[in-house]
């Protein structure tokens, strides 16, 4: 489906359904941004890899930054974000996540949100991010964990998020902590384990009722860090290189979601 990046997402935004799916996980992901981003005081943020602009929306909605940036491959995608965010419009660039189109330091924060598991070469894009900005925001799907163990290596079934999402990248919560700290030699300065709510969600983009309801069974009585193991959750950090992270961080700040973009 997504060996096309910009055909798929060109036809993606003509539908309303694929639009409502994006806006309703956009919530969930700024929330854990700014979980994670506690303490910190941004002016000016950068999304790459932004899409329909959802979740930097949000994020304006809760006056999270003064000044919002954002790059995406797709040339549809930023098309989009111009005509449905005012705000920011006129800061919305086409880009490639590893080869950004500013000077080092250009920005207090970056985002990179569900980007670098579709990526051949996220370690690039974090090297990118943590140039232009002293803070990177982190979030990806932990999708190896029992239930996907199982399916490949047992029925030599691939991971479904290959084909419905265009994942080229597999980690779980222990490994891309590892990922993070090891290969993109980046400190760890707070993190956040979603453990998801994957019910309230499309039908048509997570099908498997069936599934959804044992997860939802199993969530409500298994340690945390047991259900982490078995099913998909979402991890989401705050990093910086270590020589920024020595820095003194920017006072804390009281922050507040809407429902509305």
């Amino acid at each position: 489906m997504w060996q096309d990046y910009e055909a798929t997402y060109r036809d993606a935004l003509e539908d309303p359904e694929f639009l409502a799916w994006r806006e309703l996980g956009a919530q969930r992901k700024a929330d854990n941004i700014v979980r994670v981003c506690r303490g910190l005081n941004p002016v000016s943020v950068i999304e790459i890899g932004c899409g329909t602009g959802a979740v930097l929306r949000r994020l304006h909605a809760a006056n999270f930054a003064r000044k919002y940036f954002c790059t995406d491959l797709s040339s549809s995608a930023i098309a989009y974000v111009r005509a449905s965010c005012p705000a920011f419009a006129a800061s919305a660039m086409v880009g490639q996540a590893e080869a950004l189109a500013y000077p080092d330091g250009a920005f207090d924060l970056a985002i990179l949100s569900h980007v670098i598991e579709h990526m051949q070469d996220p370690l690039g894009a974090l090297r990118e991010a943590s140039r232009v900005a002293r803070f990177v925001a982190i979030e990806v799907p932990t999708e190896r964990v029992a239930v996907n163990m199982i399916r490949t290596k047992l029925f030599r079934q691939p991971y479904p998020s290959i084909a419905a999402a265009g994942h080229v990248q597999f980690w779980s919560a222990l490994s891309i902590a590892a990922f993070l700290k090891g290969e993109a030699g980046l400190e760890i300065l707070a993190r956040h384990q979603d453990l998801l709510d994957e019910e309230a969600g499309s039908a048509r983009f997570h099908p498997d009722r069936a599934r959804q309801a044992l997860k939802r069974s199993l969530r409500t009585f298994l340690p945390a860090p047991l259900f982490v193991r078995l099913f998909t959750t979402h991890a989401a950090f705050l990093c910086a290189k270590p020589d920024c992270a020595a820095e003194p961080r920017p006072s804390a700040r009281s922050i507040s979601l809407t429902s509305g973009a």
